[in-house]
């Protein structure tokens, strides 16, 4: 693609901060009728039809650079935008923008910095196509829900293509044009009181390109947390606390939409790390997040059981296919499965779940609740007493192993995924080794009593789905049953030496200062 001769004026430089949620398109209309919408100082709808592109290998994507023309009534304007994040369901990013004289893009009006930078590369100008379009009706509010604060509302309804694909598109853009982030969440949260809002964790670029290309829309696994130092507690909670929003954010459109089950086990995996930060850091937050920290243990408790029927269908019953009745088996237990599905996805639908989201979002984003004295402790300090107490209460509960109750190693193996979690957080504050070999040991303990606890697991699965049955095959149950039971004999023969193990093990946050 050739650059334009005549000049365009160059490209407005800014800051794009907006919260995104989706709207049930039955509902929009009262949405838009709604009295705190209705507020607006200026209200205006509009046609917008954009055209995004990329080279055939998708550079730009791979760089987090999305590059758009759009038509705007009568003009066209090219955005360029990247260099951005999501935290705590806040989009940040910068854009470039700028007025051309046609649909085409224009790259001679992009200023020269870090982020314009690979689109000067001559190969990847001349390559640009387009790979996604979207055709929405725009309807614009500009409200000061309070003094000093000012929000652009805009309520988008259409469609994003790429190809023959489709996806229908209706959600709510509130972006920040003056004021505290916090001023975004607030509008949110009494939105979400009144309609039923989903936080969206993705862009429209991003839903377009999944579209192009189904490798864009993945599970998504929980990132690593980098914590250094130099930070103190309360900066480290925060760094945790948006990695682990983020990771159950990222995965709850897919338990919606797809039938991938690992949307649903990285969702599940999201919830308990974060539910697990809150638990770690409970000193300093004291009852801050008292509330949302409850209603998150009832979200985990909507999705825990549909995750059990994931993994009786697609993981337990699938290696025993040659057994008599086992399709019988796994028919008898798809009723139940899609019920505990249907219900997990209830769940994060519901107001409580978006309101839940949203209240721990907005105080993520609040500056007074990491300014106190608990909070300053530096994060080596604080980690080290934590993983202490941790380690602790694992050895506590591993007292007299060889003669517990399953629901005593059911309790044990809680405590070794929570110390586990907390080893993954602070990795890097002590020596990497150690700490990599506590990770491993703890994964093998973990690992142990987690088959232990499948067959009481499944013997409580296969009572429900019994019990709701026509033609219950008792005799392919009572085999897989008999199986788990004896995998369990094994296992705990296996533990013993397996706790040993992990007692041996060095506790680097117990080294001296220096270290």
């Amino acid at each position: 693609m050739k650059r334009r001769v005549r000049a365009a004026p160059a490209a407005a430089a800014g800051q794009e901060i907006e919260l995104k949620l989706r709207v049930p398109p039955a509902r929009l209309r009262a949405l838009l009728a709604s009295p705190l919408l209705r507020a607006a100082v200026t209200a205006r709808t509009v046609q917008l039809a954009a055209t995004y592109y990329d080279t055939p290998d998708l550079q730009l994507w791979r760089k987090h650079i999305a590059l758009r023309v759009r038509r705007e009534g009568q003009r066209w304007v090219q955005a360029l935008k990247g260099g951005g994040s999501v935290a705590s369901g806040v989009h940040t990013r910068m854009e470039f923008e700028s007025v051309l004289r046609s649909a085409q893009p224009d790259l001679s009006v992009l200023p020269r910095n870090a982020l314009t930078k690979v689109l000067r590369d001559a190969n990847i100008a001349s390559t640009l196509v387009p790979v996604l379009s979207t055709d929405i009706k725009r309807s614009l509010r500009l409200l000061t829900p309070a003094p000093g604060v000012l929000i652009e509302v805009a309520i988008d309804f259409g469609e994003i293509r790429s190809g023959l694909r489709r996806e229908k598109l209706c959600e709510l853009e509130l972006e920040l044009k003056q004021g505290p982030v916090t001023a975004l969440f607030d509008l949110a949260l009494q939105l979400a009181e009144l309609h039923p809002l989903e936080l969206e964790q993705h862009s429209k670029a991003e839903r377009g390109y999944a579209l192009y290309d189904a490798q864009f829309s993945v599970p998504q696994k929980a990132a690593a947390v980098r914590l250094t130092r130099r930070m103190s507690a309360g900066d480290a909670f925060h760094c945790i606390a948006v990695s682990t929003l983020a990771h159950i954010q990222g995965n709850a459109r897919g338990v919606l939409d797809s039938e991938n089950p690992e949307y649903l086990h990285q969702m599940r995996v999201g919830l308990r790390r974060l539910r697990c930060a809150l638990d770690l850091f409970r000193e300093p937050l004291g009852d801050a997040l008292a509330e949302p920290a409850a209603k998150l243990r009832t979200i985990s408790q909507g999705l825990g059981l549909a995750r059990d029927w994931d993994v009786l269908i697609t993981e337990t019953l699938p290696p025993m296919a040659a057994m008599p009745s086992i399709a019988k088996l796994a028919a008898a237990c798809a009723l139940a499965h899609q019920n505990a599905r249907g219900k997990a996805k209830k769940t994060i639908k519901t107001n409580s779940y978006t309101m839940t989201m949203l209240t721990i979002g907005r105080w993520l984003v609040t500056p007074r609740t990491i300014a106190d004295a608990s909070w300053r402790v530096p994060v080596r300090q604080a980690a080290a007493q934590i993983l202490s107490a941790r380690h602790a209460q694992v050895i506590k509960r591993g007292r007299r192993l060889a003669g517990q109750s399953p629901a005593q190693l059911h309790g044990l193996r809680i405590a070794v995924k929570k110390l586990r979690y907390a080893v993954e957080f602070f990795n890097h504050l002590f020596q990497v080794k150690a700490m990599v070999e506590q990770r491993a040991r703890l994964e093998k303990l973990q690992d142990i009593l987690g088959r232990i606890n499948d067959a009481v697991t499944l013997e409580s699965l296969f009572a429900a789905a019994s019990r709701n049955a026509r033609r219950w095959p008792a005799a392919a149950a009572d085999a897989v049953m008999q199986q788990h039971q004896q995998l369990a004999l094994q296992q705990r023969e296996h533990l013993a030496s397996a706790w040993q193990r992990y007692r041996a093990a060095a506790q680097p946050w117990t080294i001296s200062k220096g270290r």
